[in-house]
Parts: structure tokens; sequence; C-alpha cells
């Protein structure tokens, strides 16, 4: 059996350098061998002190992915890893030439580019303490059909637990748990497909208790994991509401029609980088980890996850904070920090746009566009004439750069810069994974509301809603697309703006809600982000937003990056229902959809237990999700996986132009 050298790092593309720091050095890059994405490599190369760029051509000299971007380098060897993907897309198989370049210099080497290696991702263990009476029972993940094995770590050696039968998708196993001793324990799962490739390890790590060790078999078995659930149920009122006029529809609203073309189910895999191993048939060896360092930790999930410059910039900010709802104060710090943005001096400035070049001259070509005004920038190297900037391209359906929200970098005018403090008393975040605003004040989450964000299809790629980091610049009001009114609109990235669920004209002169209603928490807009009508607990909905706006509020998009997970709520969380015909469960004790009604408590660990199991979420509240909801969603942004192959498929069309 041969050793498996793994340090299994979170790598997001981070340089390592190691040589003589000074001088120069002539330029070469190494050999990487074939690259499988998905399974990282280890890329060496020779350079010079200063940045350097590596990326994938093919034979034509035309650009198939990026491996790093103005990265620096120390003189001498330098090391990267790559798992065979850019921007959430992975390069295309067969032959490729991987080049180097610093400054006017650069060196190549041919590369084989092979299918998308096996994978195992999210797994969880079912109890944070493992008896022998329970035995081990664990959930995975596995990208394809073929035999998952189970390893323990005993002192510098590993020995097999269990071998099981997988299916693509989820899997359940179960085994024994004889001769373990007591104690944390590191577990490593490799998935073996029907070629007989293997995976990179996943490891995890484990607690045993003290009778553990006894003799106990439980047998071993695979199940395909079911996640369904049903939709809320359909709001049935009408609602006179106030009409804003302080502007007429204009051309991106107009994109806010009724109607969607279904997305496609097939399109390529977004993979998660992580360390590279060789082919065996038993785990020998395997450098221990840190406390802190899990395969997939959600931590790592920031707005900038794909950028190339991820980890680079230490400071707490929208750009390098995770995406945790939880975690109040570091939100509300970030709601409350200055932000940067482009003003170009256009007399439209809300819907003027600036493109970002890919080298510091206007002639340059453009790789994306920001939004003037109201749409912060990453700064990562500010010069006296250009500035290199990243942030989510707000290409719209007019834009002559159809970058599609991606996340991209390079130069603007550093004369365009200028710094805005937000408004103090509010600030919004919208999670395009959740599809919920949650809304801050003095440090806290104060509301969370439903909403609708974007839903791209194969010839509108550009409904997706732009992520990043914005401020309220205007009030828009009621404008109409279609056959459907959009009210309460504040604008906030040129087209893109937040307005109430919207709604068609009754003969009567009333507004009927229901069947967009019956969309939020999914989505469902053509790139605006509808917000629920129906009052909170606490009386917020978008008519409250409305009436408490403030301009300059920050509002972020967080960014659903394939490998996000919804967290699922404890079983001890308190939910409410009204016991006396009842039919839905709420997240507080009042409620404003059963006015006057004692709700009676019960948990979340009894949602799928009868009295409860029947009953649907309320549409004012918020309440969580069900478990299978939970699992369902989950499956779809697991690792490894593509759940908008519709956006893979049009961001690859613009980085082969």
């Amino acid at each position: 059996m041969r050793k498996l050298r793994s340090l299994l790092l979170l790598l997001a593309l981070a340089l390592l350098t190691c040589g003589a720091a000074g001088g120069e050095a002539a330029l070469s890059i190494g050999d990487p061998g074939v690259i499988r994405p998905g399974k990282a490599v280890l890329i060496s190369f020779t350079a010079g002190d200063g940045d350097v760029d590596i990326v994938l051509e093919d034979g034509n000299g035309r650009e198939l992915s990026v491996v790093v971007a103005g990265q620096s380098a120390q003189a001498g060897e330098n090391r990267v890893w790559w798992n065979g993907t850019y921007n959430a897309i992975p390069v295309p198989e067969g032959p490729a030439r991987m080049v180097l370049r610093q400054g006017d210099a650069t060196a190549e080497t041919p590369v084989t580019v092979g299918p998308v290696a096996p994978y195992l991702a999210q797994a969880a263990l079912a109890n944070d303490l493992i008896t022998a009476e329970e035995g081990l029972e664990l959930s995975v993940y596995a990208s394809e059909d073929g035999t998952v094995s189970l390893a323990r770590a005993e002192g510098e050696a590993w020995i097999t637990m269990a071998q099981w039968d997988a299916q693509a998708g989820v899997n359940t196993f179960r085994c024994g748990t004889e001769g373990v001793p007591a104690g944390e324990t590191l577990l490593a799962l490799y998935l073996v497909d029907e070629a007989e490739d293997i995976s990179d390890p996943l490891v995890l790590s484990a607690v045993f208790a003290e009778d553990a060790s006894e003799e106990h078999a439980t047998g071993s078995d695979a199940e395909e994991d079911a996640a369904a659930g049903e939709e809320g149920e359909e709001g049935k009122e009408s609602e006179e509401g106030e009409e804003a006029e302080s502007e007429a529809p204009e051309a991106n609203e107009a994109d806010e029609t009724d109607e969607t073309d279904e997305k496609t189910a097939e399109g390529d895999h977004e993979l998660i980088s992580y360390a590279s191993s060789e082919t065996v048939d038993l785990i020998e060896e395997v450098e221990l980890l840190d406390d802190d360092t899990v395969f997939n930790d959600q931590r790592q999930y920031t707005p900038n996850w794909t950028s190339p410059y991820y980890g680079m910039d230490t400071t707490m900010n929208y750009w390098t904070l995770p995406m945790d709802i939880t975690d109040e104060a570091a939100i509300w710090a970030m709601l409350m920090q200055p932000i940067t943005v482009v003003d170009s001096g256009s007399k439209n400035a809300q819907r003027a746009q600036v493109t970002i070049r890919r080298e510091p001259d206007e002639k340059s070509d453009g790789v994306g566009v920001v939004t003037c005004v109201s749409q912060g920038v990453h700064v990562l190297e500010r010069g006296d004439t250009w500035t290199k900037i990243e942030c989510y391209s707000s290409s719209f359906h007019d834009s002559k750069v159809k970058a599609w929200n991606m996340l991209v970098q390079g130069w603007i005018p550093t004369k365009y810069l200028k710094t805005v403090n937000p408004d103090p008393s509010m600030g919004m975040v919208v999670d395009k994974l959740t599809q919920r605003l949650y809304i801050f004040r003095d440090g806290h989450l104060f509301s969370t509301l439903l909403v609708s964000t974007g839903l791209a299809n194969a010839k509108q790629p550009y409904n997706e809603t732009r992520s990043g980091e914005f401020l309220i610049v205007s009030a828009v009001g009621e404008f109409k697309s279609d056959n459907i009114y959009c009210s309460l609109a504040l604008r906030y990235n040129s087209g893109d703006l937040l307005h109430e669920v919207p709604h068609t004209k009754l003969a009567d002169g009333g507004k009927d809600y229901r069947r967009q209603e019956a969309k939020l928490g999914t989505k469902a807009s053509h790139g605006c982000i509808r917000v629920q009508r129906k009052q909170d607990p606490s009386g917020v909905n978008m008519r409250w937003l409305w009436d408490n706006r403030k301009m300059n509020t920050k509002i972020v998009i967080w960014e659903d990056w394939q490998g996000r997970q919804i967290p699922t709520p404890s079983d001890d969380t308190l939910l409410y229902y009204n016991p006396k015909k009842g039919q839905s469960y709420h997240s507080q004790p009042t409620c404003n959809s059963a006015k006057n009604i004692e709700l009676q408590p019960f948990t979340y660990g009894e949602l799928d237990t009868e009295p409860y199991s029947k009953l649907t979420r309320c549409e004012y509240c918020t309440p969580v999700l069900r478990k299978a909801e939970i699992a369902e969603i989950n499956a779809v942004y697991v690792p490894g996986g593509d759940h908008d192959p519709v956006m893979t498929k049009a961001r690859q069309k613009f980085l082969n132009q």
C-alpha cells in the first residue's frame, strides 16, 4: 500500500513561497501532472520578486482558466495549489498549456486536463458522542456511484472500520465501534468510483464514549436521503397601499416581468479546492490538522471566496466576513463601516457605470462593470492613476461587458474612488441562499423578512441579482412591469431595486398579491429584490422599510456560493402554533396572522410529529424551514455540485470570448 501525503488544507488558491528573498530568478514552471478538476495539484514555479499571473491556454492561445492573477511571488521557488476551477467553472478536459507571466517574461509547460475527479463532501455524524450501544452513524455526499471506505486514526496508522456501496447523492452509513478507544479520534472517508479513481480524503473528528471499545455490532447499510418539503400556504389578502411616484419606470426595472423560463438541469460542476493525494487502497498516513481546520468549514465562505486574493486581506469587512447571520456583532460592525464607491462625475450617476479593465489602460478589455455612487468595491492595490479593485460585475441586459454577477478583479481610474459613510441607524443583509432579508438596528438583528431575488434562465442570465455591497441612493416608488405593479421601490444598484412583492390590479381597484407572494422565499424576480408586505410581529415589512428609509443605508447581498449550507436549528428551538384549528407554525408567540390569539409553544424537534407535522410555515413571522426542506436545499448546494448550471454556462461563454 502506498502512503497518502495530504495536508487537507482549505486552499482557496493561497500561494506558498520559499527560497531566498530579493534578487531576480529566471522564469520557469514545473509540470503539475494531469489536472483533475476537484482534486488540487501543487504547481511549482521559479520567479523574481513581484506579481505573477498563471493561466491555462489552449493551443491557439485562448485563455481557458486562471490559476492565479496578480499574485505576489518571491525571488526563487514558489508553489501554489490549484483545483482546476476559476470563478466556480472547471477547466475543460483536454490538452492545454500552463503559462506563467511576470512582467514581459513568460514560461510555460504542457498539461493535460482530465475528467472531474470523484469526491466526497458534507460529512456529518448523527451524534456528537458515539456510544457502543448506538454505533456510528454518518451521512456524506458522494459525487458519483462507488465504494466509500471509513478509517480511523490510531497513532500513526489508519485502521479500516467499514466499506459501503454508495450512490451519487447523500448517503447514510452505519457501523459498529468494536475496538475503538474512548476519546477524540480522527476519521477519514474516501470514495473509489467505478473506474477505480480515488477521491481526496475527507477528514472529520469524532468523540467516542467510554463504552465504545466494548464489542458491539450494528451492521452496516446505506440509504439515500430523501428530502422534500411543502411550500407555505398562499396569502389570501388584498391590501390598499400608498403609491409613491418619485420616478417613472426605467429600462432595467422593466425586466421585472411575470414570466420566467425554467432553468436547465444540466451544467458544469463547481468544485472546492482541497489538497491532492496519491491513489491508495487504504489510508496509511495523514498529517494531523489543527482543531479548527475542518472540511467545508462554513467560515471559508466569504463574499470573495473564489477570488485569487482570498485570504490576503486580513481586515474585517464585507469581503472578508464569513456569511454567518448569527454573528450579530461582526455583521453590525461591517454594516457601519465606510464604503468605497466609484463616481465618474456623470449627471445620471445612479444609473452610470464604469468599465473595469483587465490592465491599467483605457484600451484594455473590460472584465466587468461597476455602478457609480451606490456599489462598493474592494480595493486591492491603490495607485496614483489606476487602482486594482474587485467586485461582482453589475452587468445588466444592455451592458457591453456581459460578466453576469461574476466576481471580477481589474483596474479603474483612481480619481473615481471616494469613501462614503453609511447611515448609522440601520443596515440590511440579503442572503440569496436563504432568500431572507435581515434588518439590523442598534447592533442586533431586528427583523427577518422573506424575499425573492433574481431567477436566471438561459435567455436572460442577467436576471441573477447582483451580489455585493451597496447603498440605498434614491426612492423610486411604484412602477409597472408588464401586467404586475411593484410598489415602494428603493434604488441600490442602477436597475436593481428593493421593492414590495408585486401585485396585479383588480377591477374594483384592489390589489392581488397571491401569485407573487406564493413565490417569496424562492428565486423569482428578474434582478430586483422583492420583499414581503405582510407585517412581522413588530410591524416590519416593505412598507416599514419605505417609511423608515434613509439615504445611504447600507445593504449587502450575500452570494450563494456552491458549498454553503443552511444550518439545521437545534431540536430545542421554540416554535408556536394555535391549538384551536391553527394551520401554521410561527417563530414568535404573537403574530399578525393570528391577532389576539395566544400561541402555544412546542419545539423544533417535534415539528415533524403529530399534531405539528401538517402545519405550514407562517408567511408573516418567517419561521425556520423544516429539516427535510433544509436538507433538500443543502443537497443542491453541496460542495462540488452546480446549483445554477444556467449561470455556469453563461459565465463560461463570457470567459471563452
